[in-house]
């Protein structure tokens, strides 16, 4: 690629990294297993692409508007591929309002892995320690609205089964075009099982070489009731995808 294109994409990836956080004068720098944001133009972030579109074509058959993640156990990359996948979209589609909830409040990751503030968030919103305004996190020139999971509460499923989650839910759905739920495991706590059936559709993530046959099976039985479209496979090796290393040469 030339020099002068190469800097005119590092300009533009520059600015989409821009955050709004009242507080974070200095904000951490973005994951670097961000790709859609930190290496846009890489073989990961092109997985991440393809992945979004076909959650396109699916959005054309099938209502979608609430789309959540989740893993057998904790460790498969549910939350990477969550955000990765709700960036892409941003991306892609400047005049959608698109929201990402860490739903995870045991273990949220969202915020850590954006460089935002973890608090408030989702657990300070359902405790009603904090109002809707004050839990969002956003990135200048675009329309993508984040909300962290918040301090790790007591009762994490008490909390995720409660009315206030449901209203919340009602809500985004009318205020966003596309929400992304990060969710906790599936087979550890009920959490996932919850929230996959006031979704419209779940993704199970499974780690190449990690994730057993049976979890896998147990997990999909654990989300029975809820909209399972499909299963990601994370981590597989580039040497899996020689289409795309032998093009990219």
């Amino acid at each position: 690629m030339p020099e002068n294109d190469s800097s005119l994409e590092e300009e533009r990836t520059e600015n989409f990294l821009r955050r709004t956080d009242g507080t974070a004068v200095n904000p951490s720098p973005v994951n670097g297993r961000v790709v859609s944001l930190t290496a846009p133009g890489s073989i990961a972030a092109e997985q991440y692409r393809s992945l979004y579109y076909r959650l396109e074509r699916l959005r054309e058959g099938r209502p979608m508007r609430l789309l959540a993640f989740t893993s057998a156990l904790s460790g498969e990359g549910k939350t990477v591929t969550a955000v990765n996948v709700a960036l892409t979209s941003a991306r892609a589609n400047p005049d959608r309002r698109i929201l990402l909830v860490d739903a995870d409040l045991r273990r949220g990751q969202i915020a850590e892995l954006l460089g935002f503030r973890a608090r408030p968030g989702l657990s300070e919103l359902l405790l009603g320690e904090a109002e809707l305004r004050e839990v969002v996190r956003r990135f200048k020139a675009n329309r993508l609205a984040v909300i962290p999971s918040g301090h790790a509460p007591e009762e994490p499923t008490q909390l995720l089964a409660s009315p206030r989650m449901k209203e919340l839910l009602r809500a985004v759905r009318e205020g966003f075009d596309e929400v992304y739920l990060d969710l906790p495991p599936s087979l550890p706590f009920a959490d996932a099982s919850i929230l996959g059936t006031l979704s419209d559709a779940v993704v199970l993530v499974v780690r190449a070489n990690a994730t057993a046959g049976k979890h896998v099976h147990r997990a999909l039985e654990h989300l029975a009731g809820a909209s399972v479209v499909g299963c990601v496979l994370n981590g597989a090796a580039l040497s899996s995808t020689p289409y795309l290393k032998s093009y990219g040469r």
